[in-house]
């Protein structure tokens, strides 16, 4: 081989070997750096990613409309009946013979009241009913001293004097409380929807229409004198009932502050003439349910709502929610 081509030759092999041991260090170069690494990462603890638990929020309590506990109504000791804004008509009641026929009227919104006294003229006692027609006009049906059997007496001038009527209690709408479960109306006696009705109601406006408040707390109605009746309606907490020319009206005690009307008192309920019902107002008493049971008289004239309760009788023309 001529001499050129051996330099050619041996400095090529120098070039390769030079480019093959660069590679050969490049490669353990490369192998030391992730050794390093896999060491570096297996000798430090990766964090842990924790997880803190957020408190839940306490759900508030969804207000709900809670009446009086369950209070069995029972026959009221008070009546009242409105003939105007101004005037109105009551009486107390209680057992026969004991409890005089004394009735009251007011002519300045409740504000004083002038005592009449029927027993002494007419013999009658524990009065059952009041129909006021006028300041002058009033109406009652109470139970005869002697017997005490269903009497009908009426005044015209006011109460300064009272005679009886037998021919008028034959159409009269009472519930004798010797025999609660029985109601007399305009067709003479008739079974009463329920075992025993503790306040009978009857419309000023149509005769042969009246509504119940049973012993057990359902409402009944009737409109044709008692031959038939309404299916029952509950309206919790109910101690009262009265008649109004559109329906009839409803005290219901209450001990709740959620419920829509804010009311720990009494509520008013309005029912149509089917009874289906509607609160519409509030008074506010702290008298318990069971106090309240019995004591409580209601009646409607001239847009005009009369409440007594406790020692107030008050007035309200907004259907309850405010009061005079």
């Amino acid at each position: 081989m001529p001499q050129s081509a051996r330099r050619r030759v041996l400095a090529y092999s120098a070039v390769g070997l030079f480019v093959l041991i660069d590679a050969v260090l490049i490669m353990s170069a490369l192998s030391s750096t992730s050794v390093d690494a896999a060491v570096s990462a297996s000798s430090t603890p990766a964090p842990i990613a924790s997880v803190v638990p957020t408190p839940s929020a306490t759900p508030s309590p969804t207000p709900t409309r809670t009446l009086a506990p369950s209070v069995s109504p029972v026959p009221s000791s008070r009546l009242i009946s409105a003939v105007s804004a101004t005037a109105a008509w009551r009486a107390t009641t209680g057992a026969c013979p004991a409890t005089a026929a004394s009735p009251e009227l007011s002519v300045d919104s409740g504000a004083s009241w002038s005592t009449s006294n029927a027993t002494a003229l007419t013999g009658v006692t524990a009065l059952q009913t009041i129909n006021a027609q006028s300041e002058s006009v009033a109406e009652f049906v109470g139970l005869d001293e002697e017997d005490c059997a269903p009497q009908f007496v009426k005044t015209f001038i006011g109460g300064e004097n009272y005679s009886s009527y037998p021919d008028e209690l034959e159409p009269a709408w009472y519930v004798d409380p010797a025999d609660r479960a029985t109601v007399h109306g305009p067709e003479g006696l008739a079974p009463a929807p329920c075992d025993a009705i503790v306040t009978l109601a009857a419309s000023p406006t149509e005769t042969d229409s009246a509504a119940v408040l049973c012993v057990d707390g359902r409402l009944f109605a009737t409109t044709d004198a008692a031959a038939t009746w309404s299916p029952p309606v509950t309206v919790a907490g109910i101690v009262t009932l009265t008649a109004t020319p559109t329906g009839y009206l409803a005290v219901a005690t209450t001990t709740s502050s959620v419920t829509p009307a804010h009311c720990i008192g009494v509520h008013l309920v309005a029912l149509t003439a089917d009874l289906e019902p509607t609160v519409t107002g509030c008074y506010e008493t702290e008298q318990t349910p069971a106090a309240l049971a019995g004591q409580v008289a209601i009646s409607v004239a001239d847009d005009t709502l009369w409440l007594w309760i406790g020692d107030s009788v008050v007035r309200s023309t907004d259907a309850g929610q405010t009061w005079l």
